[in-house]
Order: C-alpha cells, then structure tokens, then sequence
C-alpha cells in the first residue's frame, strides 16, 4: 500500500462518525470514553486497517470490567440444554460492556442437598448465578443466603419464588400453557377426548402454571376436552417414551398429547412406533433437530420453542445488570421472552 495512503486517526474518525479528539482518547487513553464509543473507533479502525487497530481492541479489552457467571443448568433434555449453553456463549462473547466468563454446570442428582452443594460451589466461584431448579425450601433458602452474601442469582426457565420475588429469564409459563390449551381446542376441541400431558415435576413451577394454566383454558374454551391426569417424567426421554405408549394404550380417544417441560423426543419415539393415530394433536416444547424432523415427516403437530437465543442475550443482560443494580426491581429484572409456534409449514 502507498504510504500516503495509509489509514490515519482522521480516516478512522469519519468511518466511525466520530472527531479526532475522541478516536485519540480510544487510543491514547487521555480521557474516559464509552463503551460503546470505544467499540465504534475499534470496529471502524478494523474496517480501514488502521496499523493501530489491535492495540485499540487491547485497550478496550483491558478498560473493561471481568466477571464469571455461573449457570446451573438441568442434565436431562440434552439437546435443549445443548443450544442453551451455546446460546448462553455466543451472547457473553458478543457483548461489549465487560470481560465475562461462563461456567456451567449440570444437575444429575435431584436431590435439594445436591442441588444445593453445586449452587454453593458455583457461588464461591462467580460474581452472578443463573439456576434452572424446582421450588423446594431448603434449596430457596441457601439462594437466599447466597442473595443476601452479595451474589445475585437468577431463575433460569422456571421461576423458584412463587411470588416472582427474583430476577427471572424464560418464557411467561401461564402464557404457555394457555396457548397450548387455544391450540388443542382449535386442532381438536370439536370433537372431543382426552388430553394427555407430561410434566417434569410439580416442584418446578413452570411446569405447574403450565398445566394449571392448560387446564384452565380448556375448561373455559372447550370443554369436550377432558384433561387426564398429568404423568410426572422427570424430564427424561426414556421414561417420556413409557409414559407415552401406555397413555396411547390406555386412551383409545386420546386426542391430545402435551410435554410442558423436558422429554419431547421420548415422545417422538414413541410416535414413531405406531401407526399414525387420526387427529392426534401432539405438542411438544423446543426446536431441536429432532422435533423440526419429526414436524417435516408429520409425526409431530407443533412445538412452542422458548428461542434460547433471545434467552441467552436476556439472560446476559440480566446478570450484566445485577452487577450495577443488585437490588430487585421487577421492571428490569424479570425478563418474558416471546414464544415461537412452530409448524411442519414454517419448520
């Protein structure tokens, strides 16, 4: 390159829709700028090739606060949680505002005092916590505790206070469940029968205000629609699976089948081992490589995927927060991320 020509400060600022004054405090450090002016002057002196360009990026790099978060995230529905620890990556390396760190880890034992020893472990380790559990008062309690020693924590998915006293990410479950009831009465609540439904837990809140939230409507809506007893799964595709072909035994009128939490590909399975059953309207959560297949060979009707990408940006944004504004405040704090329903036209 001609050395006349060679990007200069001035040819950075006017990419950048800045003054020289301020690329030169980017880059020279005289005086404090924003983030997200400081990100403009980088992302410009790439785009020019300014000689300088690295030293830039290393000085933002090094102005920035550090942080490590802690997701405690569930070990049962691997896909889901696959794209969710991937979701949860991608935005804490796209956002500009700090240095983070992510460390996440899985529940294999349900137990409360295992439960409780991984969040106590992760607490030590990081400055914020996201947890996906179920309600349990020993396990609300060492949250608390944790809380109150300065770590914020979030609820992941599934709110753990009954009262919504906490930051919270994931989808509105009482929209949820109502949603999946306005389906099953569209699809089938003319003609009637029994709706199967599956739930990890009661214990998770989620799930409950899911199923409370289902059976609420199909009662106002569609009432041909009897709502069977709901089969606890534990989230686990193998005991899905089970459940599944005993309710399609057992229920010659099943017309209706809903998994609110994790399992939907032991429902997929199980489909997959009968004959199609007419009119069947099968409702799982998540998109994942499997249940956009099963969508694209119409084993299954529909999936109301929670978009782990706009959970994970939430998410991040959250714990960002927390750490400026620890105090609770709704407003900010408990973020309800849009559903998407998916449907074998727009897989």
């Amino acid at each position: 390159m001609n050395k006349n020509k060679r990007p200069t400060i001035a040819t950075v600022a006017n990419h950048a829709g800045l003054s020289v004054a301020t690329v030169d405090r980017v880059l020279n450090a005289r005086a404090p700028v924003s983030a997200d002016t400081a990100e403009r002057v980088f992302q410009a002196a790439q785009a020019v090739g300014y000689f300088a360009a690295r030293l830039i990026g290393q000085r933002i790099h090094e102005r920035r606060p550090t942080y490590r978060f802690g997701f405690l995230l569930l070990g049962t529905a691997k896909a889901f949680y696959g794209q969710l620890a991937d979701a949860i990556d991608t935005a804490a390396r796209r956002q500009g505002h700090a240095n983070l760190g992510c460390q996440l880890e899985y529940v294999t034992d349900r137990s409360p005092a295992a439960i409780i020893d991984q969040i106590e472990q992760l607490a030590v380790q990081c400055d914020a916590l996201a947890v996906v559990s179920f309600a349990d008062p020993q396990i609300n309690a060492c949250i608390e505790q944790i809380r109150a020693a300065g770590v914020p924590v979030v609820a992941l998915l599934s709110d753990v206070d009954a009262l919504g006293q906490m930051p919270y990410v994931g989808q509105d479950n009482r929209q949820v469940g109502r949603t999946m009831g306005w389906l099953l009465a569209h699809l089938c609540g003319e003609r009637g029968g029994s709706v199967g439904v599956l739930l990890g837990g009661y214990r998770f809140l989620g799930h409950q205000t899911r199923v409370d939230a289902l059976q609420q409507y199909l009662a106002e809506q569609a009432p041909r629609l009897h709502v069977l007893d709901a089969v606890i799964n534990l989230d686990d595709n193998r005991l899905t699976e089970e459940a599944t072909l005993d309710l399609l035994a057992r229920h010659p009128d099943l017309c209706g089948l809903c998994v609110v939490g994790g399992g939907g590909d032991g429902v997929i399975s199980a489909l997959r081992q009968r004959p199609p059953l007419p009119g069947l309207c099968s409702i799982v959560p998540e998109s994942t490589p499997l249940s956009r297949q099963a969508l694209s060979d119409g084993v299954l009707s529909l999936v109301i995927d929670s978009q782990v990408a706009l959970i994970g940006t939430a998410l991040i944004d959250v714990l960002l927060g927390l750490q400026q504004q620890p105090a609770f405040d709704a407003a900010t704090q408990r973020v309800f991320v849009p559903l998407q329903i998916i449907s074998r036209e727009n897989t």
